[in-house]
């Protein structure tokens, strides 16, 4: 589970925009891998600084993260962090540059649909997906088995190539990955037969996720190393999985709420009654009260959506429609007539076509 973003960056919740953009400024230029060659964690460092920044920096990501914490921001999407280290400081103003070596794969993101049910309870979901991944011949080396790279001789193994100019304050030199081996440092002789010394191949794998219950339409969850995978050996990118909620006949969601609208005669809204009805808990008992009006709410109690990252259950909210009886028999007629005379209620004179017949002949 990723650390909270407001404290990667340092900040407190009720941060500014700009008080957002001047602390990941500060640590970027602390953590840039660049800056840190001898320690071998500042990349992922300097990769969950660039994620949380992603994810804070955008107005809604940034309310979503509030509300429901890292499932419900819907992740930072697909970014490279040295791209957001650039729209900052412009490309290279630090002399810093991308490692070189084996660059990440990308990102992918794919769709998935689950129902309400699935909502509520949580969900384990398998589905494929196609993507380049690591050659099994060459183990994603590029190289054909059993044989060697060697060291390239543009830039001597270091990946990068230097430039000298002669400017206007003075030489100034520029660095940039070398075109030969694209900042491998090494070149391979012989190709994989299998990838084409590519080091990955398009295929077809199985992906399972972890849907915790609660999620909503919309959230993403992200698949830590299912992307693409890098060429020549570079490490997979991630995968992020957008959810859709397929709409379920009957229920509605309100938030961690759950609405279900049901319809009862008349006499049992007078009366009051018993119903069954079908939760997603199972089969549940509810009382009606007697003088129970159209359009009243019963309220069933944690039966609803579970509140994400903060634990409990929303309600299931049960609206209740009042059925008004049509194409009443004589019997049923004269019942209701001697009920709305007992309540001293007006109703309408008007007679059916039967009864119309019957007072003729008495």
């Amino acid at each position: 589970m990723p650390r909270d973003y407001y404290e990667v960056l340092g900040v407190s919740r009720e941060a500014s925009d700009e008080e957002l953009k001047k602390a990941y400024r500060k640590l970027a230029r602390e953590c840039h891998p660049d800056a840190n060659p001898d320690d071998p964690g500042a990349e992922a460092k300097f990769k969950e600084l660039g994620e949380a920044y992603a994810v804070l920096g955008d107005a809604n990501r940034r309310s979503n993260y509030d509300r429901f914490g890292a499932a419900g921001s819907g992740g930072p999407g697909a970014f490279d962090p040295f791209d957001i280290f650039a729209s900052f400081f412009g490309g290279d103003p630090f002399g810093f540059n991308r490692r070189t070596g084996p660059q990440r794969g990308r990102d992918l993101v794919v769709a998935l649909e689950i129902t309400l049910e699935e909502v509520v309870s949580g969900v384990t979901k398998s589905f494929p997906v196609r993507s380049l991944r690591s050659c099994s011949r060459c183990s994603g080396q590029g190289a054909e088995p059993g044989t060697e790279s060697t060291t390239c001789e543009r830039c001597a193994g270091s990946g990068t190539v230097r430039l000298m100019q002669r400017g206007f304050f003075g030489n100034v030199v520029t660095a940039s990955t070398c075109p030969e081996c694209g900042g491998l440092g090494q070149k391979i002789l012989s190709p994989c037969v299998e990838c084409r010394g590519e080091g990955r191949v398009e295929r077809e794998e199985e992906v399972k996720v972890e849907v915790p219950a609660g999620v909503d339409d919309g959230m993403q969850l992200r698949v830590t190393g299912r992307g693409e995978a890098g060429p020549k050996g570079g490490v997979a990118g991630d995968l992020y999985v957008q959810l859709r909620v397929k709409e379920m006949k009957g229920f509605e969601r309100d938030g961690a709420d759950i609405l279900l609208y049901t319809e009862i005669p008349f006499s049992q809204a007078a009366l009051g009654t018993t119903l069954k009805i079908d939760s997603f808990d199972g089969k549940v008992e509810v009382d009606v009260p007697a003088g129970t009006q159209p359009g009243e709410t019963l309220v069933l109690k944690n039966q609803g959506v579970a509140h994400l990252g903060k634990g409990g259950r929303g309600d299931l909210l049960i609206r209740v429609g009042v059925k008004i009886p049509s194409g009443l028999s004589a019997d049923e007629d004269q019942l209701i007539r001697k009920f709305a005379a007992l309540r001293g209620e007006d109703v309408s004179e008007h007679q059916g076509f039967m009864g119309k017949i019957r007072n003729a002949f008495r």
